[in-house]
């Protein structure tokens, strides 16, 4: 097993070693990374799955690791054939203030094939990974760190059984957007609460360091970057928030060195309308499509907005992470996560940009079918007839449209047939009521209740594919059933081939799929149990169940579970589970 540290570019001769031994498929990952670049178009050269191949899956692998509740997050990404890497912290302290963090690669059967444990400071979080052949990359951000270094990213090569630790810096009170490799360079985006938002990018070869500024305005907030592999271009999508009811989106173009090369500016904005997430897909030759969600802006106080908390308080988890978020306690009056209304896109083309269009949730097919959280419906209130700044920014025209409020766990526009689908799953908070019996001064009993938070109820998932000119072209969704959880992750996922879709979940021990055709139905909902690990296993309870395309035949689905099995010396446990499961 090889661990190298690489910090600020100086890395080892024997790790130069290692590279300069690593196959030519290897090195050209490291020297080109031709293949990470363009992530926000994932090519899934999947085959079709019907409703008759998903009944037809073969008893699954699985592996089961002991998860204490309470215990800190497992972490996974697939590495293809050449198996799956599972990482988390341990409890075990390597220093003051650190801890190991176990690396375990398990081959595409599910055995382990090595381990191993690395030190890093006990703030520091996994934030994202980047898979390409031979090689993952993982982004992990220390926030409370005092030394030279807050960032780290590991390079891990499963078959040579190596990680590659290298280490930079972002600003101290900056939180992580955005993390793209492409030509051995990493780039690393960050909104930061004391000044303006900006990428950093330095090489994994020669260390060298670049500096990418995004605007002076103030109250600018960076959702995302994009990399043009072909010819290096950079791109930033951002957004400045003037007050609590306006916004701009804007999109800048630069080069490898980090010049400021254009500035796009959309026309046909709607400054009410709120941009709550935006990706910018480069075509090349000064072509390229952003797409996103947005919420309507009703809001009429006078207080002052801080657009750092507003969009941080709870967007940075549930959208960014993929994995999960966790919520110990919640209250909806303290909740500021954006809400969103619709999907919006718009286009470059030869290097000018485009209006913006605006595509409500309420006007797609079925849409009221799939949604069924009853604040998602109310209409805003209209605002008094003396009050002129409330009437201003009350809706006419365009704007009367259904303000449905939805909160929104948002995937990664993906690509299929030169269409791009964006998928987002809607959830909302549940609570019960509790009574309880009082009594005052003079003992008299009376009545008291209070709300307790059950956890977030996933309702649905809208789809949509929209044209290369941000058309869209279909829309569809998928109901998300008996589904409340106290730990938000992103569930559904999609496989491609041709013009048809399969929309898929793991959820309660089962595995949901529904097949689409654009806007039709193929093959409606329908449910497949997960094989357990011994026939008289009985799941209790599950949560942060995922399933993604693994290789081949094969997907991987995982998750937390509470087990009893009576048949056994110890009868209840608790595991983070990997299933492999086969579908032909």
């Amino acid at each position: 097993m090889f661990i190298y540290k690489i910090e600020n570019g100086e890395m080892p001769r024997t790790a130069f070693s290692l590279i300069n031994k690593l196959p030519v498929a290897l090195e050209l990952l490291i020297l080109k990374c031709e293949n990470l670049g363009m992530t926000k178009i994932i090519a899934l050269a999947f085959f079709l799955l019907s409703a008759t191949a998903i009944m037809a899956q073969s008893s699954p692998l699985r592996l089961e690791i002991p998860a204490p509740s309470g215990s800190d997050p497992f972490n996974y990404v697939t590495a293809g054939e050449n198996g799956v890497l599972v990482f988390y912290p341990t409890i075990n302290e390597t220093g003051k203030d650190s801890v190991s963090w176990s690396f375990l690669m398990a081959d595409n059967q599910l055995k382990e094939s090595w381990h191993n444990l690395m030190p890093l400071h006990k703030d520091a979080t996994y934030l994202k990974s980047l898979s390409g052949k031979e090689a993952i990359y993982l982004l992990f951000h220390d926030t409370k760190t005092k030394e030279d270094s807050n960032i780290f990213v590991f390079m891990v090569v499963p078959r040579l059984k190596a990680i590659i630790e290298y280490r930079n810096i972002i600003p101290a009170k900056a939180e992580v957007v955005d993390f793209e490799i492409s030509h051995a360079f990493v780039y690393i985006g960050f909104n930061n609460r004391k000044g303006q938002p900006g990428i950093v990018g330095f090489s994994l070869i020669t260390g060298e360091k670049r500096n990418y500024s995004i605007t002076t305005e103030k109250d600018a907030l960076l959702l995302d970057i994009a990399i043009d592999t072909t010819r290096n271009d950079i791109f930033a999508t951002y957004k400045i928030q003037y007050s609590s009811t306006k916004n701009h989106l804007f999109v800048n173009q630069y080069n490898s060195p980090g010049a400021l090369v254009k500035t796009f500016d959309f026309s046909g904005q709607n400054e009410k309308k709120n941009f709550n997430s935006a990706q910018y897909i480069p075509f090349g030759d000064g072509q390229g499509l952003v797409a996103g969600t947005y919420g309507f802006n009703i809001s009429n106080t006078r207080r002052q907005y801080d657009y750092y908390d507003y969009y941080y308080n709870n967007y940075y988890n549930s959208y960014y992470s993929p994995y999960y978020s966790r919520q110990s306690e919640y209250d909806a009056n303290e909740d500021k996560t954006p809400v969103s209304d619709g999907y919006f896109t718009a286009k470059v083309d030869s290097g000018v940009a485009q209006n913006v269009k605006y595509y409500n949730f309420s006007k797609f097919n079925n849409a009221f079918k799939y949604i069924t959280n009853p604040n998602a419906l109310k209409k805003p209130k209209a605002p008094k007839r003396n009050d002129k700044e409330a009437s201003e920014e009350s809706f006419d025209g365009e704007e009367n449209e259904k303000t449905l409020n939805l909160r929104l766990t948002t995937h990664e526009i993906s690509s299929n047939n030169k269409e791009f689908v964006i998928v987002s799953e809607a959830y909302s908070p549940e609570y019960h009521t509790n009574t309880q019996m009082s009594y005052d001064y003079y003992g008299r009993a009376f009545p008291t209740s209070y709300q307790i938070f059950d956890g977030f109820r996933y309702s649905h998932a809208f789809v949509a594919g929209f044209d290369s000119s941000g058309n869209m072209v279909w829309n569809n969704g998928m109901e998300m059933r008996d589904i409340l959880t106290k730990y938000l992750n992103r569930k559904l996922n999609c496989l491609f081939e041709d013009d048809e879709t399969v929309m898929y979940y793991n959820a309660n021990n089962k595995v949901a799929f529904k097949t689409i055709k654009g806007s039709s139905v193929i093959e409606n909902t329908s449910y497949t149990p997960l094989a357990p690990k011994r026939g008289t296993d009985q799941p209790l309870e599950e949560y942060l169940g995922t399933i993604q395309y693994w290789y081949g035949d094969y997907f991987i689905a995982t998750g937390y579970q509470s087990i009893r099995n009576n048949f056994l010396e110890s009868s209840k446990r608790n595991v983070f589970y990997l299933s492999k499961m086969a579908f032909r």
